[in-house]
């Protein structure tokens, strides 16, 4: 028996598919006994279900063979500490097994937790069915690519990296392994909205992406025909009406974004997806038009800049030019665009955050109904030097103890990293700016305001925005405040964030390596 974890990350009622699990699961042959905990389904108590599980396979004679536990950074890593430590408490014969994002950029301060003794970085299909024949003692660890652990003497072994495959060499998704309809919720794309990733992988450079420090700039992407395979089963069993497609890069060029458009159309679902600004504004009008006749309702593009000198610095590989263009083809086919923006540039922070101030509002006059996805610098490991010329290890815990205090939670989810380059009051000022504009312009994905907040808030913010007020906005947060059905989800499902970020007892000691 094999335990597959998926720790709370989100509250219940933003759950979604546990995909990275569902993965391993559907890799492992078929003689081999399996079981998902998710963490984030309503009322799940996961330590009492996982003991159950281990309790039971023993009883059956298919004891447990490992536990293996999905960790992202952030809100997952909080959860899935003390519930690691307390199963390896009372089962410490057990081997537990940590993939996901965090043990990829982050692999020290993970092999330096006694309750943790395995680690699979980057994609974990094969390297976990590979592992399990190691830890049964039938191959070397070291042979394994993509493992890291400790040896004997408490040294720890970072093992070579694994050549991945694309989600199309892959098994399909288990569906059937899960109560699907506890998975399909409401969201602004329908009622019964689902997720899935049709690609592996990002093929561009950005120095500040954790998804090139994991994969590397490669992206292998599956057929379109097998992606309208699996939603249609979706669709037709189990009555899926909206997907969020979780790729880095949707669209590989304009033939591929109209080979999706065809097989997406006859599904008759509402979507989402990420893509790349100068992949966007070069597409034919035919494609725009065909992409949205497909359901394609909005699409999230990494922005990041008012800047094509910061951009540079980025490595970004756009424009300004090529986003203002996505801003005015959005428009043109009725599509929403949500546009992130980078905060905390490590040169020039003031001068760089009040240069996208301007440039946003540009944004927001050729598309009003543009959304503003904004978050402050956060460095994050990379292959090669990060932006910003930053030490991104630096300062950063070596135990996992102290990643999960409120303060490095703050700085994961890109919430309030305490940055010696961004004072206080530039935060401070950048979250001003943020209010004004989603007062303004209220966001479609705002459920929890009452209309009556919704017209005052426009109302009391147009003097502001007309006249590049953005300081102490106290009018705008009362309103806010108390125009609110419930309270702000610091949870909510995509864009995930801790209840509250108490300042640092100290602060990171970032270097700058020229």
């Amino acid at each position: 028996m094999i335990i597959l974890v998926n720790p709370r990350a989100t509250r219940p009622e933003n759950r979604r598919f546990p995909l990275s699990v569902m993965a391993i699961g559907a890799a492992l042959p078929s003689d081999v006994n399996w079981k998902i905990v998710d963490g984030n389904l309503p009322g799940i108590d996961a330590f009492s279900v996982i003991a159950g599980h281990i309790e039971q396979a023993a009883a059956e004679g298919d004891p447990v063979r490992s536990i293996a536990m999905t960790v992202m950074p952030g809100p997952q890593l909080v959860s899935a500490v003390p519930l690691a430590k307390a199963i390896k408490q009372r089962y410490p014969d057990i081997p537990m097994i940590w993939g996901g994002n965090f043990g990829s950029l982050y692999p020290q301060p993970v092999l330096n937790a006694p309750y943790v003794d395995w680690v699979v970085q980057g994609q974990g299909e094969e390297t976990f069915l590979e592992l399990l024949e190691a830890i049964a003692g039938r191959r070397d660890p070291k042979t394994v690519a993509g493992i890291a652990f400790r040896q004997e003497d408490g040294s720890h072994w970072i093992g070579p990296e694994r050549v991945w495959k694309g989600p199309g060499e892959l098994p399909a998704p288990p569906y059937h392994r899960i109560d699907v309809g506890q998975y399909l919720r409401p969201t602004i794309l329908g009622h019964r909205s689902g997720v899935y990733q049709a690609s592996i992988g990002c093929p561009y450079g950005c120095n500040f992406c954790g998804v090139i420090s994991v994969f590397g700039r490669r992206e292998k992407v599956q057929q379109p025909e097998r992606t309208a395979e699996h939603l249609r089963y979706l669709v037709q069993h189990h009555g899926m009406d909206s997907v969020h497609f979780y790729d880095n890069n949707f669209f590989l060029n304009e033939a591929h974004a109209q080979e999706v458009a065809r097989t997406m159309k006859p599904l008759g679902l509402r979507w989402w997806c990420e893509a790349r600004v100068d992949a966007l504004c070069r597409f034919s009008d035919a494609t725009w038009r065909a992409l949205r006749e497909a359901g394609l309702f909005m699409v999230f593009c990494g922005a990041e800049s008012g800047s094509d000198e910061v951009l540079e610095r980025m490595n970004k590989g756009i424009t300004t030019e090529q986003i203002l263009m996505t801003a005015a083809k959005t428009r043109e086919h009725g599509i929403i665009p949500e546009f992130s923006f980078i905060f905390g540039d490590p040169e020039r922070p003031e001068q760089e955050m009040e240069n996208t101030f301007s440039f946003i509002r540009r944004l927001k006059a050729i598309n009003p109904d543009m959304e503003l996805i904004s978050y402050f610098f956060t460095p994050t490991p990379q292959r090669r030097q990060t932006y910003g010329g930053v030490d991104a290890h630096a300062g950063t815990p070596d135990t996992l103890e102290e990643w999960i205090e409120p303060e490095w939670v703050a700085w994961m989810t890109h919430e309030d990293p305490r940055l010696p380059w961004f004072a206080q009051k530039l935060r401070t000022r950048a979250q001003d700016f943020d209010l004004v504009l989603k007062s303004r312009f209220p966001s479609v994905h705002d459920r929890k305001t009452r209309d009556w907040g919704k017209l005052l808030g426009k109302a009391a913010a147009w003097w502001r925005w007309r006249q590049e007020i953005y300081d102490d906005p106290r009018l705008l947060r009362q309103i806010r405040r108390f125009a609110r059905i419930t309270p702000d989800d610091s949870q909510a499902y995509g864009h995930l964030r801790p209840a509250s970020a108490p300042k640092p007892r100290r602060s990171p000691r970032m270097v700058l390596t020229g």
